[in-house]
């Protein structure tokens, strides 16, 4: 049976206890059987600590062995894991886990607060835990995991996930992107290459990479923080044939001018964030393989994957995400709530099984997951379905400017920013303003050795755009804002707009126009 991760785990220790599953950027490996050792000391000290089946354990950690050993030992112990990584300050983590209420946190930081803490290595190890409990059998449809969403554009809030979802998960991604969506029983020959896993612990998808990989029996390494002399290091050492990477790794690795040798990649995946489709294209003209994309979010799981043969059959533009797999609904509608015709555009919505429908824990404490009176989950993202049945994102309603009546939206703009050879990366964000009720405002980061021509910028966007869809205001960026997940912090690049001022920086009359 493998209707759980600690299934996977434990049929991996039974049969292939000598194989290694994770490794490090210094080539050292950890077996299955070895993992199993630690995941059981650990489960002890859980239960030692005060933790009881059923219960919340927080997890305040790095991207390193330690988390792998952490969630495992959570399950074992009958627990469910709320995560929060280190790349969090104290005062935020504990504002999330006050979410979750747990009864004891594991951290190989410092973290203080109303629970007891356990203290590990980087490696899962805890100093004094007494015999390991026999490991626990969750059905399932409990829970297995807390994730936090971002909160930079409200306040955070507890996804709650059940195991059964997170392993449905992993068949998803198989289903997309193996040649065999099903559970490999044994683990593949040790010359494979492992994946690599940069993303912050604290992110669904560092868990997903996991669980993923387990599934299929290949190992993962895991790279505390991405940086393109360590990809270039590792690329030298493994034959990698597939990268998990975030939208601002896709941007480095497109444009550095290091020499990373990644000849050996069949395609690489980008997540948690939308790809530019201008970083897309340049990553593809230097490395020559495609850039699958997924949609999804921490509330609704996966909602879309890119094939591998769409990719390579031109199935695709600007904003698609993949086809939608089966058994998932998903409607467009518009702002009545009325669906589209076929390849309208609108909001979409994803309708999740009542069964799986995960509990959402907020200040006020727990409540659903929150959707309309049909059971259809608003996302709030744009986007529309073509021909083939390929779903095509195209912005947030939350980040839509309103300028003097007409939509528009961020990364619209962005992307035909980025297409100038002017611009590194850019981000459009809105400004009040007293005749139009808000104006979009572009943040730049220009390419090395290209003048600061914004007056080229706005000839380039008029071309492109609709004049009120041309930013009115610039200011320059050493490089975009990130949150701690890895995505664009457009609360703060807001800020910055503000500071820059209110004058627009090119007399070019785009910048006075009424927009209409």
């Amino acid at each position: 049976m493998t209707d759980t991760a600690l299934d996977m785990f434990a049929v991996r220790v039974e049969h292939d206890p000598d194989a290694v599953f994770l490794l490090t950027p210094d080539g050292a490996g950890r077996t299955y059987g070895e993992l199993a050792g630690r995941v059981a000391r650990l489960a002890a000290a859980i239960r030692d600590a005060g933790a009881s089946p059923g219960d919340v354990v927080g997890l305040y950690l790095a991207n390193d062995p330690a988390w792998v050993v952490a969630v495992m030992a959570c399950w074992w112990s009958g627990c469910a894991f709320a995560a929060c990584g280190t790349l969090s300050p104290p005062e935020e983590a504990r504002g999330r886990f006050a979410l979750a209420s747990p009864p004891v946190v594991l951290t190989t930081a410092e973290l203080t607060g109303p629970w007891a803490v356990v203290g590990i290595t980087t490696e899962g190890e805890a100093a004094g835990s007494g015999p390991a409990p026999p490991r626990a059998s969750p059905d399932p449809d409990d829970i297995a995991a807390v994730y936090f969403t971002s909160g930079t554009t409200a306040a955070p809030k507890g996804i709650v996930h059940t195991h059964r979802r997170l392993a449905e998960g992993a068949r998803t991604t198989a289903s997309a992107y193996a040649r065999d969506p099903g559970f490999r029983p044994r683990v593949a020959p040790g010359e494979r290459p492992p994946a690599i896993s940069f993303n912050p612990f604290g992110h669904m998808a560092g868990l997903g990479r996991m669980i993923f990989r387990m599934y299929v029996g290949r190992s993962l390494l895991l790279v505390p923080k991405f940086d393109v002399g360590v990809m270039r290091d590792l690329a030298a050492r493994y034959p990698l044939d597939t990268l998990q990477l975030t939208p601002a790794m896709v941007h480095a690795l497109a444009f550095t001018d290091e020499d990373v040798g990644l000849g050996s990649l069949r395609y690489i995946t980008s997540g948690t964030a939308p790809l530019p489709i201008a970083t897309r294209e340049a990553f593809e003209r230097r490395y020559g393989v495609p850039v699958l994309q997924a949609y999804g979010s921490t509330e609704g799981g996966i909602t879309a994957l890119e094939r591998y043969d769409d990719a390579v059959a031109g199935r695709r533009g600007p904003g698609s995400v993949g086809r939608v797999p089966e058994g998932c609904p998903l409607r467009i509608v518009d702002e009545g709530g009325r669906d589209v015709p076929p390849g309208g555009e609108g909001e979409i919505l994803g309708r999740p099984d009542p069964a799986r429908a995960g509990r959402v824990l907020t200040g006020d404490g727990p409540e659903m997951l929150p959707v309309d009176a049909d059971g259809w989950y608003h996302t709030g993202d744009v986007g529309r379905v073509d021909e083939h049945g390929i779903l095509y994102v195209t912005g947030r309603l939350k980040e839509m400017l309103i300028v003097g009546g007409f939509n528009v939206f961020p990364a619209e703009v962005e992307d035909v920013l980025r297409r100038s050879d002017l611009v590194r990366d850019a981000v459009a964000v809105p400004a009040p303003d007293d005749r139009l009720g808000e104006i979009p405002v572009a943040g730049v980061v220009w390419a090395e050795g290209a003048p600061h021509d914004v007056d080229a910028l706005i000839a380039h966007c008029r071309a492109a755009l609709a004049a009120y869809k041309v930013p009115r205001r610039w200011f320059t960026l050493d490089a975009l804002p990130l949150t701690p997940n890895g995505k664009l912090d457009r609360r703060r690049a807001a800020d910055m707009a503000a500071v820059a001022g209110p004058a627009p920086v090119s007399g070019h009359p785009a910048a006075r126009d009424s927009g209409g």
